[in-house]
């Protein structure tokens, strides 16, 4: 009897029971993740840090801080493999390994009172339009936005300085200016000192369509091709804003998805046809956040395209923004194209603030953060409400 118990207890505690794993702590929202560094806390103040240590470097990790003189929290951070971490969850007194994360510094808000409803839409979860707007100035100026339209009128006080011309690919020669007044409109939701949602933010004018706001796929593309090399000369952060569209193009789709994966993220307008959106381009580029537009009851705007295609809706019923007829002059219209900017500035206010971000995880960041399930008559579209805090 005795024998059989000794072998009982062999079996159960010495004899390859399972090793048990400490934990890996993954971060919930996965846009804050710093790839391939982790925090290791050990169970207790025992010694082990340095023989940790060196393991980390044997298997080819690097230690990037020791925390040795808090009793009740020990451990290292390391940048290494997620191989190199599963050993690390083997070995003797660790508590918990978890992904190192950014954190920033709590940003200094400013108030802009009797702001218009679409960028105060943008800053509140429920419907609340107190026409106050939240904004941050201390974040750096390190993103830079394209306006792929009509052009910019860049000379308009509400920029103060922050329009640039960039290129022209629909006038032979180029005018350098704005005719049509769609441009304008756009970019001053983006970065104008009134009407826009990221104040500090340069806008460059890309201008693709003519005064009449038509252009060719073949131009469009030209534009997007040069946004993204202008994005790489400048060594910045880009996003563009594309409110335009007509039939679905394979090309322009293309284009947009590879100007993505090279860094530049891409805004663009759903449509105004009442339509699915999966029929025009770029609304249905797989890379692009396809941006569809509400009124300020937050009901779909009654032109809005939908379904699959479009990521998320932002306010595009009676926006009031620049406009090209001289200085200080202004317009109120409606549309995806006022939609697509408000995500547009809003990106770039997010990633100003996080500059760690890959274009892909920007765009993650953006859906995401989105208020869920606030617009009414989706019509088979995510329901999801631009939304960024001045934090």
């Amino acid at each position: 009897m005795s024998r059989l118990f000794t072998l009982a207890v062999c079996l159960s505690l010495a004899c390859g029971a399972p090793e048990t794993k400490a934990p890996l702590k993954q971060a919930t929202r996965r846009s804050e993740v710093i790839p391939s560094e982790f925090i290791v806390k050990l169970k207790e103040n025992n010694g082990l840090v340095s023989s940790h240590v060196d393991t980390v470097k044997s298997l080819g990790g690097t230690v990037m801080h020791q925390y040795l003189n808090l009793p009740e929290f020990v451990g290292y951070a390391v940048k290494a493999s997620d191989d190199v971490v599963e050993h690390l969850r083997s070995l003797p007194g660790v508590e918990y390994i978890e992904e190192n994360m950014q954190v920033n510094a709590s940003a200094d808000c400013k108030v802009q009172e009797e702001a218009t409803w679409g960028i105060v839409r943008t800053n509140v979860r429920p419907l609340n339009l107190d026409g106050v707007y939240a904004y941050s100035s201390s974040t750096p100026d390190s993103v830079i936005g394209y306006v792929i339209d009509t052009g910019i009128y860049i000379d308009h006080p509400e920029f103060e300085g922050r329009a640039e011309w960039g290129t022209d690919t629909v006038d032979e020669p180029s005018t350098r200016t704005d005719e049509n007044g769609h441009g304008t409109h756009v970019a001053g939701t983006m970065v104008s000192k009134t009407w826009g949602i990221s104040k500090i933010s340069t806008v460059v004018a890309v201008k693709v369509l003519g005064a009449s706001g038509s252009g060719t796929n073949a131009g469009v593309i030209a534009g997007i091709d040069w946004a993204a090399a202008d994005r790489t000369k400048r060594k910045k952060k880009g996003v563009a804003n594309m409110s335009l569209g007509g039939s679905r193009s394979t090309a322009t789709n293309d284009a947009v998805d590879a100007a993505v994966k090279s860094g530049l993220v891409l805004v663009v307008a759903a449509g105004n046809s009442n339509f699915d959106a999966c029929y025009y381009s770029p609304a249905s580029a797989t890379k692009a956040i396809s941006v569809g537009a509400t009124d300020s009851t937050d009901q779909r705007s009654y032109f809005s395209n939908y379904g699959k295609c479009v990521d998320i809706f932002g306010p595009g019923s009676g926006i009031t923004s620049t406009w090209n007829q001289g200085p200080y002059s202004d317009n109120t219209i409606s549309g995806t194209s006022m939609a697509s900017p408000h995500v547009a500035g809003v990106a770039m206010k997010m990633w100003n603030k996080n500059l760690h971000y890959t274009a892909e995880q920007l765009i993650q960041a953006v859906l995401s953060q989105s208020t869920n399930d606030t617009v009414k008559d989706v019509q088979g579209s995510p329901n999801k409400m631009v939304f960024d805090d001045c934090a």
